[in-house]
Order: C-alpha cells, then sequence, then structure tokens
C-alpha cells in the first residue's frame, strides 16, 4: 500500500521528468531478475569485501531509476548509500576531493534523508556509550567514568582508522571535545572541514591539528575511514552511484584521460580490498564503454602506464 505523501512525491518527480528518490519499488517493472544477484553482492560486501558494478543502456532506458532502485533496496538492507553525478566543471571523476565532498553531502541512510553524514558521525559516538555501558562496568549516573572509558573506547576503535586516515580520527577526537564543551561553533566547523567542505576557518582547524582543505589522496584516505565508521556503527556497508559517467567523452582529451585513469584506480583499489564494505555502481551509454573515447581508453592508457 503506497501511502497518499509518497504517492505525492512520485507523482511530483515524474510531472517533472526526473526520477524519483524514493518509492521506486512501486514503479520498478523488469528488474526483479536482477534482485537475486545483486543481493549476493550486498551480502559479499556487508562481510568486508568490495564490489564494482557497470551499468550500460542508452540515454533514457533507466539507468539513473536503476541506481536509485537499487540504492533504496541497499538502505533496507542496513547501507548507507550515496549518488554523485559526474561532471566537468562540478565532480570531475579525477578530483576525489570533490567526488568525497559530493558523496558525504549526499549520504543517506534509511533512518534519514540525504545528510546523514553527522547522524552518522553522532551514532558511532552513541555507540560507543552504549558498548561501554553494555559490559557494566560503569555506573550510567558516573559520567566522568563514562566519559572516560568511553574516549579509551573511542581511541581503540580509531586506531584502524589512525593507520589509514589520521587527520579524519584527529578530526572526530576534536569534534567529540567540542560537543563536550558544548561548542557547537566549532564543531559544526569540525563537521564541514571532515565532509571535505573547503575554506574551512583555520582556528577550526588547529583545534583538530590539521592544516589545509583535504587534497585527493587525503579524501580517499578519508573514504576508508568514513567505512570504517559505518562498519562499526552496525550499518553494512556504501552502495556509492557514480551517475552520468559518460560525461567523460565530452571532457577535453587530458580530462577524459585523467577521468579514465581515476576510473582504473577505483577498480583496481576494490579489487585490492582498499575499500572494504564499498559497492561501487557506475552508469554509462553504450558509446561510453565501447566508443574510442570510453572504456577502450583504458587499456592503451594502462599499457602507457
Amino acid at each position: 500500500m503506497v501511502s497518499p505523501q509518497r504517492r505525492s512525491e512520485i507523482i511530483d518527480a515524474l510531472r517533472r521528468g526526473t526520477v524519483p528518490k524514493n518509492g521506486l519499488d512501486a514503479l520498478a517493472v523488469g528488474v526483479d531478475r536482477f534482485a537475486p544477484t545483486l543481493d549476493q553482492e550486498l551480502d559479499a560486501v556487508a562481510v568486508g569485501r568490495g564490489a564494482f558494478k557497470a551499468v550500460r543502456g542508452e540515454y533514457g532506458s533507466g539507468k539513473t531509476f536503476f541506481g536509485r532502485w537499487l540504492q533504496e533496496r541497499a538502505r533496507g538492507r542496513r547501507f548507507a548509500t550515496s549518488e554523485v553525478q559526474i561532471s566537468e566543471t562540478e565532480t570531475p571523476l579525477h578530483r576525489m576531493e570533490t567526488v568525497y565532498r559530493r558523496l558525504v553531502e549526499r549520504i543517506a541512510t534509511a533512518d534519514s534523508g540525504e545528510g546523514a553524514f553527522r547522524g552518522i558521525i553522532d551514532g558511532w559516538f552513541y555507540a560507543l556509550e552504549q558498548d561501554v555501558l553494555g559490559d557494566g562496568s560503569v555506573d550510567p549516573a558516573n559520567s566522568d567514568a563514562l566519559i572516560e572509558r568511553t574516549e579509551a573506547l573511542m581511541e581503540t576503535r580509531l586506531a584502524s582508522v589512525t593507520k589509514i586516515a589520521p587527520a579524519f580520527s584527529a578530526t572526530l577526537r576534536a569534534y567529540r571535545r567540542a560537543l563536550q564543551a558544548e561548542d557547537h561553533a566549532l564543531a559544526d566547523g569540525l563537521i564541514a572541514w571532515l565532509s571535505g567542505q573547503p575554506n574551512v576557518a583555520a582556528h577550526v582547524r588547529r583545534a583538530a591539528g590539521v592544516k589545509g582543505d583535504i587534497d585527493h589522496f587525503g579524501a580517499a584516505n578519508f573514504l576508508s575511514g568514513l567505512l570504517v565508521i559505518l562498519r562499526d556503527s552496525g550499518y553494512a556497508g556504501l552502495l556509492l552511484v557514480l551517475d552520468e559517467v559518460e560525461t567523460l567523452q565530452r571532457m577535453r582529451a587530458d580530462t577524459r584521460e585523467k577521468g579514465l585513469n581515476a576510473l582504473r584506480q577505483w577498480i583496481d583499489e576494490i579489487d585490492a580490498a582498499r575499500f572494504p564494505g564499498l559497492y561501487l555502481l557506475i552508469t554509462g551509454t553504450p558509446a561510453f564503454f565501447d566508443g574510442p573515447q570510453g572504456v577502450q581508453r583504458l587499456v592503451p592508457l594502462a599499457q602507457r602506464l
């Protein structure tokens, strides 16, 4: 049974000529045959593997619809999801820092719509407190002891994050201190920096002991850190959809080759278990996969590298 609000959201999106972001199971036709395979792959990612899938189809054939249908299905299986539209100016594929920023801006869970990043971080700290309380060694009324034990557990959990993203874990520590001090402005700034937002005030970065903005390599490490946080918070993983990757074909030659090389690196690093818990889905037209300006360029590009 589709609720009136859900029907209204679906119909409004269709009137605009866009794909609804929710309620796609009420519209999906012909995708049931893919569900068993996709569920198996999601289950594999949930136990710590990475996965990559490419969806091809002509313009208007339903690639975006399929990606959003899969996101909705994944959220029902305890995944966080995000969708990033690839473009030359705003989110070029070879600029990991911009991809990460858009990923974080649009991350969603079953309990929240887009923009769930701060809720995920706060939920992680709450899960730490619940783990401390669960062992029965701390009186819940003893706030000082609870804070001390929670911080000790936080450091233990952050050990794995620090190995791959020390700036990520340092900012999390500073964020917790800001919350305890009820310095909400500082907490907001730290979340902004952790989200990959540029031009964060210098005093905010100093509070965490970090410098500058997140660069390409830092963003890749931050994605690894986010995957650890999701796992420790009880999420099965992250489904990331990179939509309209075929726009690479229309970019300048140097930008196109950088983007194709970035795609090759994504695939190689997922295969090498760099991003456990990540399911990466890309969509593109047949020309992107078969044409001379698309994926076929990956082989000669790899030979030159």
